[in-house]
């Protein structure tokens, strides 16, 4: 191969993988914004379970959402269900939580990464900002 067109076709091939990387980067950060976007609306509507204070544990999450930022379909726990009446009582709250406030606030602005959070896990933490 002649040097000069080997060295370009180097190039090309390290910047296609660069680019690559950046947009693997970029999509994690939008996961990270939307994430961060819905857990606050989830703990703008969480209500606390009654008869128990904080701290509460932690709830996973499977949220599934159409390309308009609304969710399609109710939320689904990203762990099995279990432990005592405390984590069954936040969980219900959780959940009721996110069926009614998770949403991607302007998830056009997101519209090009939406294979990226179609499917969003997260793990909800009630009562932390």
């Amino acid at each position: 191969m002649i040097p000069g067109i080997a060295l370009r076709l180097s190039l090309f091939v390290m910047a296609l993988h660069l680019g690559a990387l950046t947009g693997a980067a970029a999509g994690q950060d939008v996961v990270a914004d939307v994430s961060r976007g819905v857990s606050a609306a989830i703990g703008r509507c969480f209500q606390a379970p009654k008869g128990y204070a904080p701290p509460y544990p932690a709830v996973a999450l499977l949220l599934n959402f159409r390309p308009d930022g609304n969710l399609d379909g109710p939320p689904q726990l990203g762990d099995p269900p279990g432990g005592d009446a405390r984590h069954s009582a936040t969980v219900a709250a959780v959940l009721a939580a996110a069926s009614e406030c998770a949403k991607i606030d302007n998830a056009a602005r997101f519209r090009q990464d939406y294979p990226a959070w179609k499917s969003l896990r997260l793990v909800f933490r009630p009562g932390e900002p």
